[in-house]
């Protein structure tokens, strides 16, 4: 395993950063539970899947799954203290039509991981991520999308532009309602999204919320400075097809961008998800094939995009 001093540029020295996560499902709970978090920790949560990729995970980079392989791209259920701090819904709806609610039971959504190494540069791909109009960015997965910012999108874009970033020395906690983010504008990007997805496996859905924030930082890695932009997304409730009979119940993911050699980044996004409908359980081998590919997909468009292959307007 691969030892890790990992620090952001405007720190000062080397400072020996907190115990990393250890694998790939410690990792994934680890950046749910403190993508708000200081620098130091939020640093520590990168070398632990940067570790597992080294470890392990390089193999699946690039690899698209099939039934028979799809279990080397799952990940561990997610810790209820993982998601603890997002304004989250504590009882779900799971049946429109008799307006039932139970409680959410996190450990339903289930979780893959998709590697790829894409020709983009790290703040090229973020700048693309970014973007309000994601349904022109990724027309295989959207249908309509709308997005606004909470906090300042100039500000966030001109730090990964400068290298100039907002330190971050203690928690952060977004969803207080007294909490100001312009102290930390070039390094968190708060958004609130409304997202009309494509079809999936069949089941046609309605349009819904989804929250998705994005942080980034230069960091130093073996004497190597190094990129890396984040996102973390979550739907706050259930989201229901007007029939009744799909739902995307919950879902969660946490996506890393690193900066690689030769102007190219490395994706690495996982995902948890429990729809329902169709008679396809979220944990069955045909569903996670699906997300597992769906997710490869989408980095592998957003390469072509950068490389040139596919053209897309301007905004």
């Amino acid at each position: 395993m691969r030892t890790v001093c990992l620090v952001l540029i405007f720190a000062v020295g080397c400072k020996k950063p907190p115990p990393a996560p250890k694998g790939l499902d410690d990792s994934a709970n680890y950046m749910m539970k403190h993508f708000y978090g200081s620098d130091e920790i939020f640093g520590a949560g990168i070398t632990g899947f940067l570790d597992w990729y080294e470890d392990e995970g390089e193999a699946l980079v690039g690899e698209s799954a099939n039934l028979d392989t799809v279990n080397s791209y799952t990940v561990g259920d997610l810790a209820r203290d993982s998601v603890a701090h997002l304004p989250i819904e504590e009882d779900i709806l799971v049946d429109p039509k008799n307006d039932l609610y139970e409680p959410r039971d996190i450990t339903r959504a289930k979780g893959v991981v998709s590697l790829a190494l894409m020709d983009c540069t790290w703040t090229r791909a973020e700048g693309y991520l970014a973007r309000p109009d994601q349904d022109v960015v990724f027309s295989e997965d959207f249908e309509g999308y709308e997005r606004d910012y909470l906090s300042s999108r100039s500000d966030f874009e001109e730090g990964s532009k400068e290298g100039d970033y907002d330190p971050v020395r203690q928690d952060l906690f977004p969803f207080d309602d007294d909490f100001d983010g312009s102290s930390y504008a070039k390094t968190l990007l708060l958004t609130e999204n409304v997202v009309d997805p494509t079809a999936v496996l069949g089941a046609n859905m309605e349009r819904f919320d989804m929250n998705l924030d994005l942080r980034h930082g230069e960091f130093e890695m073996d004497g190597e400075t190094v990129g890396v932009s984040a996102i973390l997304t979550y739907n706050i409730e259930a989201a229901w097809g007007s029939a009744g009979s799909n739902a995307l119940l919950q879902s969660f993911s946490i996506e890393l961008n690193v900066q690689r050699p030769k102007k190219k980044t490395l994706r690495m996004l996982t995902v948890w998800a429990e729809p329902k409908g169709g008679g396809i359980d979220p944990d069955s081998a045909i569903a996670l094939n699906f997300a597992v590919n769906k997710a490869l997909s989408s980095s592998e468009r957003l390469s072509s995009i950068c490389a040139g292959d596919i053209e897309i307007p301007k905004e």
